[in-house]
C-alpha cells in the first residue's frame, strides 16, 4: 500500500472517529438539559413535602429520635457515574468521600463506575447499584436506594445517613456537596406563623412517618438529578476536548495527504521524461548520425601481385 492510500484510510478512520466523539458530545449536551429541566419540579415537590411536614407537625410532638447529633454508625451515599468518558467526575467524588468517611462508616455507591474505582482504592461498597443514565430513570433508582435504606436503620445497622454529589453550574467547575438526610431536623420545619392544625385521616405519627418519607425521596431525587447533570457536563467537556484534537489531528492528515499526493504527481512526471529520453537513446543530436562503409577507402590502389615497379 502507498503512503497516500496509507493516509486515506487514515483520514476515513478519524472522519467516523470525529463523527462518533460528535454525537456523543450532542448527547451529553441533550442530557445536561434534560437534567437540568427536571430540576425545578423536583425542588417544588420537595418544598411541597416540607411544608407538609411542618403542617403535620402541629398534630404531633416532635419524635424523640430526632436528635442534633445521632450516635451510632453512618452510612455515606456517592452518586457517581454509571458511563465513562467522564474524567476525573468520578475521582474527585471519592476523593471529598475519604475526607469525611470515618473507620466504621458505611458506604453506599450510586454507579458502576464509581463502585469500581472505589473498590480499586480499598473502599469496599456494603451496597451497589447502576446510575440511572436519564432523569426519567432516576425515580425508580431513588426506589432501591430508599428501600435498602430503610432495612438499614429498621435492623440497627446504621443510625445517620448523608448523601454526597456533584453540583452542576453553568460557566463554573462542579462543586462537592453533602446533604445530611437522617434524622431529619424537624424542628426547622415546624411552621413558625400560627395556624390551625390540618384535616387528616391518618394517625398523626402515621401521616409524618409518610411525608418524612416521600420528603426524604424526594432530596435523594434531587441529589441524583444535579449528579446526572454534573456527570455530563463533565462528559460533555471531555468529549468538546477529543473532538478538537481529533479535528487537528484529521487537518494534519489531509495536510499530509496533499503533500503525498504532490509527491506521487512528482514522481509520475519524472517517470515520463526517464521514460521518453530512454525512448530516443542516449544520443543528444540523433539526426547527425550517419552510417559508415565497412571498408574505409585507399588514397592509392596497393600493387598487383608480380608486376615490377
Amino acid at each position: 500500500m502507498t503512503r497516500l492510500a496509507e493516509i486515506e484510510v487514515a483520514i476515513a478512520s478519524m472522519g467516523e472517529l470525529q463523527d462518533i466523539v460528535g454525537a456523543m458530545r450532542s448527547l451529553a449536551s441533550m442530557r445536561v438539559q434534560q437534567a437540568q429541566r427536571s430540576l425545578p419540579g423536583i425542588r417544588r415537590y420537595a418544598e411541597t413535602m416540607a411544608d407538609a411536614i411542618g403542617a403535620a407537625l402541629l398534630l404531633a410532638p416532635l419524635p424523640s429520635t430526632q436528635q442534633s447529633a445521632a450516635p451510632g454508625r453512618r452510612a455515606l451515599i456517592l452518586c457517581t457515574a454509571e458511563q465513562g468518558f467522564v474524567g476525573g467526575f468520578n475521582g474527585r467524588i471519592l476523593d471529598a468521600a475519604e475526607e469525611v468517611l470515618g473507620a466504621g462508616d458505611a458506604l453506599l455507591i450510586l454507579g458502576g463506575r464509581g463502585g469500581a474505582l472505589a473498590v480499586e482504592r480499598g473502599r469496599t461498597p456494603i451496597w451497589t447499584q447502576p446510575m440511572a443514565t436519564r432523569p426519567d430513570g432516576v425515580p425508580e433508582t431513588i426506589r432501591r436506594l430508599t428501600t435498602e435504606l430503610y432495612h438499614l436503620i429498621a435492623g440497627g445497622k446504621i443510625t445517620r445517613v448523608e448523601v454526597m454529589y456533584a453540583l452542576h453550574r453553568p460557566g463554573s467547575a462542579a462543586t462537592i456537596e453533602r446533604r445530611v438526610l437522617f434524622p431529619l431536623d424537624l424542628a426547622s420545619l415546624a411552621t413558625k406563623q400560627p395556624r390551625s392544625p390540618p384535616l387528616h385521616n391518618l394517625p398523626a405519627e402515621v401521616l409524618l412517618e409518610k411525608l418524612i418519607a416521600d420528603y426524604v425521596f424526594a432530596l435523594l431525587t434531587e441529589a441524583a438529578v444535579e449528579s446526572l447533570a454534573s456527570e455530563n457536563a463533565a462528559r460533555f467537556s471531555a468529549m468538546e476536548a477529543a473532538h478538537d484534537n481529533v479535528s487537528k489531528k484529521l487537518d494534519q492528515l489531509r495536510q499530509d495527504g496533499r503533500q503525498a499526493r504532490q509527491d506521487d504527481i512528482t514522481t509520475e512526471l519524472l517517470d515520463l521524461v526517464t521514460g521518453a529520453a530512454a525512448l530516443h537513446g542516449s544520443d543528444p543530436h540523433p539526426r547527425r548520425h550517419r552510417l559508415s562503409p565497412a571498408v574505409p577507402p585507399l588514397d592509392d590502389p596497393p600493387p598487383a601481385t608480380g608486376q615490377r615497379l
